[in-house]
This record gives structure tokens, sequence and C-alpha cells, in this order.
């Protein structure tokens, strides 16, 4: 019976003590500042993956052109020689009669290496060069390398993006999004190859060699806001990387922009294309869109150290200690994230995020324990979030220890029935012990009666 009460408390108290579950930034209201042209866009820092503005993001919509940087990577990955002579067939042309999409005039027979096919593809965005690299790569079978186009973007977490062809003409299932897009350019910013993209998509003319059906062309970048030339659309700070256009995609463009020791990565997709400036010409909604997004971000962000990990911005109630009653709270590390220019410190406001960190802690506290998260705001809108842990030692006094384990035990219906089950059964195992004793000395008492009576 003392085994099974040690086991049953010991039991009540292992499930007590045993845990049990609790039940990006973005500078959006600045874009009041601008005038836009698309009605997805996104622009985010390339170093830490920050925020800056975004718009329907996981919109699934077509992808145009923006296909071919996905087609970049599949090739690039898995062609061991960019010198490779491609013979481009016949259907490979016939694909894009009546379609009127871009491409460089190429001809059936017409022998390119895979390296001069690839700046044909991204440089003037030629339709024919993708379905190339596709049908060589895939082993005579277009269909093939979508399904390795399909099993890519898998495979680095896209969600929202299913390909049906290689070049980005509009398709029935053929859609992305502009968080999918963003996220396979950073991959093509980083791979292997990566140094290869980025010059093949910074170039703004290149010179393609003669073949044997053709004399040498010269092929021009799509991508204008490289271009001086363009006015309204260039920006001094954009190098690449992609541009499309279709019916249902719109105006799109991804750009990467560098200066002032920070670089940034804007994907802007259904832009229009209307003559905005009433000068008889349509513009580009894409373009101008991205270009009005640089260029605020340029002039009006920049990285600063927000919440230095020396600061504490918060007190936590601590139970269980007679020392103290409160734990300070700090930041793990140093915050630093992008933040307008000139903002004033106390325009920055730190509070404990409620739904994962609780209102209180138990003693014993160590110093660097996490103890929830953070989030900074900035002019009410999130900008960043953080580890939040104590600052210092908080140790336990056993009796307040021992007195709280006990209320929690009591706390439980179900121990409470156990333990006056207990009770009970302990009460009933006195009960009966005294009665046998009980009975012991009277059969005692009674033989010994009946010895003197017998020896008298």
């Amino acid at each position: 019976m003392k085994k099974t009460i040690i086991f049953l408390i010991s039991a009540v108290i292992i499930v007590i003590s045993a845990p049990f579950p609790r039940a990006n930034a973005s500078y959006n209201k600045f874009l009041k500042d601008m005038t836009l042209y698309a009605d997805i866009f996104l622009l985010e820092s390339i170093e830490d993956g920050t925020i800056i503005f975004e718009k329907n993001t996981r919109e699934k919509t077509a992808p145009a052109s923006l296909t071919k940087i996905t087609t970049a990577i599949v090739t690039l990955e898995n062609c061991g020689d960019l010198n490779k002579t491609v013979t481009v067939p016949e259907y490979v042309i016939r694909m894009f009669d009546g379609t009127g999409s871009s491409n460089v005039g190429m001809k059936p027979g017409e022998q390119m290496s895979v390296l001069n096919l690839l700046y044909c593809m991204l440089v003037p965005s030629a339709n024919e060069a993708a379905a190339a690299l596709a049908d060589h790569i895939g082993g005579g079978s277009i269909d093939a390398f979508v399904g390795m186009m399909n099993d890519f973007v898998k495979k680095i977490g896209c969600t929202g993006t299913h390909f049906v062809n290689p070049h980005g003409l509009d398709a029935d299932e053929q859609y992305t999004t502009a968080a999918d897009i963003a996220k396979i350019t950073k991959y093509a910013l980083t791979f292997d190859h990566s140094d290869l993209f980025e010059k093949i998509t910074t170039t703004r003319e290149y010179t393609v060699p003669s073949t044997n059906l053709s004399a040498e062309r010269k092929i021009v970048s799509t991508n204008f806001m490289m271009s001086s030339g363009y006015a309204e659309y260039y920006c001094k700070y954009v190098s690449g990387i992609k541009t499309g256009s279709t019916e249902n995609a719109g105006k799109c463009v991804v750009a990467k922009a560098a200066g002032d020791g920070y670089s940034y990565l804007a994907v802007v997709m259904k832009g229009s294309f209307d003559d905005v400036d009433r000068d008889g010409y349509r513009e580009n909604g894409a373009f101008m869109t991205a270009k009005a997004l640089i260029d605020w971000t340029f002039s009006n962000i920049s990285f600063e150290t927000i919440l230095p990990a020396s600061r504490i911005i918060a007190e936590m109630p601590v139970r269980l200690s007679s020392k103290s009653d409160y734990v300070g709270l700090c930041a793990i590390e140093d915050v630093s994230t992008f933040v307008p220019k000139g903002a004033e410190e106390n325009s920055v406001l730190v509070l404990p995020d409620d739904s994962v960190t609780p209102e209180s802690v138990d003693a014993p506290v160590k110093k660097g324990q996490k103890l929830g998260q953070a989030v900074i705001y900035y002019g009410g809108e999130e900008i960043a979030r953080t580890d939040i842990a104590a600052v210092q030692d908080v140790d336990r006094n056993l009796f307040l220890y021992v007195g709280s384990l006990i209320g929690k035990l009591f706390s439980i219906f179900a121990f409470r029935m156990i333990f006056f089950a207990l009770v009970a059964v302990l009460v009933i195992y006195i009960f009966l012990k005294f009665r046998n004793m009980k009975k012991r000395r009277d059969h005692g008492r009674d033989m010994h009666i009946v010895d003197f009576r017998s020896y008298k």
C-alpha cells in the first residue's frame, strides 16, 4: 500500500511539472507619397529580407517572361558544357508562328552554343531560345524540362507557382506570385552560377557570333531601367534582371538595385501600359512603379540599430522568489533594420508580444533565459521583432515552490479525487489496523483469565 501511494503521488507530480502548451516589416503607409501603376509589387532588402513595400504579393498571376529566370537556373544547373552547340529543331521555331512574340529570328537547324542561347533568352527575351534550351536540357522533350522547372520551384519552397512552358507565353495553369518570383530570383543571385547569371542579365547590348545560318547579330536588353536613353524609366541604382509582358500578365519587371552599401530586389507585376502623361505614347507601368519604389527607398530609408541589447524594454513579474518580484527584459541581441532617415528615437515603440510572452515567470530565472518576443513598431506599423530574455538571475524560494506545487496538485480535479480516495483508504486501513489490535488485546486478556482460573 505504501508503494502504491508513493507511485500515485509521484505520477501526479510529474504530470503537473511537465510543460503544457500555451493555449514582416512594411512601409506601405508611405505609398501615398508615390504615383504607382501596378497591381502587384514587392521591394525587399537582399541582405536581410526586410520587406520595404508590398502589395498583393501572394496573388497568383501570369508570369510572362519572368518565367525565363527559372528556365535559366534549370539550364545552368543541368548543363555541363556551356559551349556545347545546340541545333534548333524546326518544331521549336514553328511553335511561335503567328504569336507575334519576342524572338531573335532563329531558323530551323540553326546551331548556337548554350551560352549564346542564354544571352538571347535573357537579354532580348527571345522565346525560341528558351524553347531550344528546354528541348536540349530535356533530352528532346520540352515537357520533361518543364517538369524539372516545377520540381525546382517546389524544392526551394514556392507554393504559388506552376509552369507549363519555359518561355512564359500565357497558358492555362501557368502562374506564379510576386513572393515566389522574389524567392526564385534570390536563388539565382546566390547559386553556383550566380556570377554568370548576373553578368548576362545586366548586359545592355550583346553581339551574338555568326552561326551556320545567320550572320552575327546585335541584341539589346528589354530592361529600359538600365538605359539612360529612357528618362522616365532609367534608375541609376538598377542592374538587371528580367522583364515580361503578356495580355494576362501585364507589364512586369524584376530589378536588382544597389547603392550606398544597400541592395534591394524589386518585383513588379500586372503593370499598366497606358499614356499616363498624355504625350501620345503609352508608358510601361512596371518600370515606372519599380523606379518610384527604388528611388524613394534610397532617398528615405537607412539601416539603423533600433534596439540595443543593453536596453531594458519591460519587466516581467516573478513568482516563487522572496528576493525579487520582477525581472528586467531585453533583446537577446542588437536589432537593426530599415527605418526612415531622420526618425526620432521616441518614434520607435517596443512592446512584448502577448501571444508568445507569458504574463509572469516562475523562479529560478537565469540571465539570458528566453522569455518571449517583442514587436518593434514605427509609425504604428510593425518593422521588426526579436526574442527577449532576462537581464539577471532570480533565485527560487524552496518553501514558496513547495507551497505552489501543493496548490497546483489540489487544483487538479483528478488529483483531488485520487487524494481523497487515498485518504479514505488510509482511514480504512488505520481503522482495520486498530480493530485488529483491539481484537488481539481482548483475546490475550481472555486467555490470561482462563489460565488464572485454572491455576486457582
